[in-house]
């Protein structure tokens, strides 16, 4: 009776194990809304950021913090605009990138003119990431 009793009790530990690490997500998707907040997401996954911008204006996101044992940025930015047959318009930048290692950091991105020097950005977004 006793080693049913053990075996059971293992099984619902495995299965408890189970679930708390399937809560954390392969990808996070993250928007202004986020900014300030805190992700979670599994090693080896990725964050992707969409965040307003308009680069007909000269502005554009960069990462101005970015724990490079930890993210990699994968690929360029890609922008997508709100209204494609109007030249300027405005619409989303999405940034990827991929979690290299278990850990906790910032990820703060900028949005400014890159070859301005001695100006402060425009905006900021920060989120720090808890890598699982």
């Amino acid at each position: 009776m006793s080693r049913i009793i053990f075996i059971l009790a293992t099984l619902a530990v495995i299965l408890i194990l189970a679930t708390a690490c399937s809560k954390t997500p392969q990808t996070a998707t993250l928007t202004s809304a986020n900014n300030g907040g805190k992700v979670e997401v599994k090693v080896g996954g990725q964050i992707i950021v969409n965040l307003d911008s308009n680069p007909s204006t000269g502005y554009t996101w960069e990462t101005q913090s970015l724990d490079a044992t930890m993210f990699k940025q994968v690929g360029d930015s890609v922008f997508s605009s709100s209204s494609p047959g109007l030249v300027g318009s405005g619409g989303t930048l999405a940034l990827t990138f991929d979690t290299l290692k278990a850990g906790t950091s910032m990820l703060t991105l900028v949005y400014h003119r890159p070859w301005e020097t001695g100006v402060d950005p425009t905006n900021t977004f920060t989120v720090t990431v808890t890598a699982k």
